[in-house]
């Protein structure tokens, strides 16, 4: 099992927004990251664990063998567009918490904790699909996107932490840019999830929460907390990933 977790930990690291699993894309962040001598690309859900078959073997064969030629380790959380089913077949790792999807692609937990040159960090997965009426139940929507609140209450056991990587956005403010069109039930469930989100982050006063979800790259500030969107496939590296200096 990796020690990618253990302190002091990597003295940088990248995130990136959804992937919704595109190869080509997850491949070019992988290799802009190994070049960089980045050894980890922490993602922030709508991964690409789908339905188990071809596709999705290829999509994360791929992924591992670009990590493995470039010395980089991927490590993500559960967006709303996973199959949990598979994803929960896996065993997570007793020692670390970790589910390996492959030899450098790792699955965070949701309530997942580990410390990084002092600091501590928590994995959030989970969001509201807002085109759920869409969606086929066991095919391409699950039950188990939602945060739960046993979730909500294992997140917020440890205490306070300094950094959640997350899928979804916390309530208290507007998210810049969304788009409409979604049907008002849907919305609204998607708001009680915010507020779900919102819980965690008061009970656990990070300084910062970074995720995706929304396809949109922006900056707010709720409370003490700092929260930055990043961007999804469909936008440009700018928008959709950033590099961190843990050692600062």
């Amino acid at each position: 099992m990796t020690t990618v977790l253990h302190e002091p930990g990597p003295s940088t690291v990248m995130l990136a927004g959804d992937w919704h699993g595109n190869t080509g894309w997850a491949t070019s962040l992988i290799l802009s990251a190994g070049v960089r001598g980045i050894p980890v690309l922490l993602q922030l859900g709508d991964f690409g664990f789908w339905v188990p078959g071809r596709r999705t073997d290829d999509y994360l064969n791929e992924i591992d063998t670009a990590c493995a030629r470039h010395g980089v380790t991927v490590l993500w959380v559960d967006g709303n567009h996973e199959c949990f089913d598979a994803l929960y077949d896996l065993p997570a790792d007793p020692d670390t918490g970790l589910r390996q999807i492959r030899p450098h692609i790792f699955h965070l937990p949701r309530g997942l904790r580990w410390r990084w040159h002092g600091k501590t960090w928590m994995a959030l997965g989970g969001a509201h699909s807002v085109d759920r009426p869409m969606r086929n139940p066991g095919v391409s929507w699950w039950p188990e996107e939602r945060l739960t609140a046993a979730d909500v209450a294992y997140a917020i056991s440890g205490g306070p932490v300094d950094v959640i990587v997350a899928h979804d956005a916390p309530d208290g403010y507007e998210i810049p840019g969304l788009g409409g069109g979604f049907p008002p039930a849907e919305l609204y469930q998607a708001d009680l999830h915010r507020q779900l989100v919102g819980e965690v982050v008061d009970a656990t006063a990070p300084t910062v929460l970074y995720h995706g979800h929304y396809h949109i790259h922006y900056t707010a500030q709720r409370g003490p907390t700092r929260i930055i969107g990043l961007a999804d496939d469909g936008g440009n590296f700018v928008k959709s990933a950033m590099i961190l200096d843990l050692t600062v």
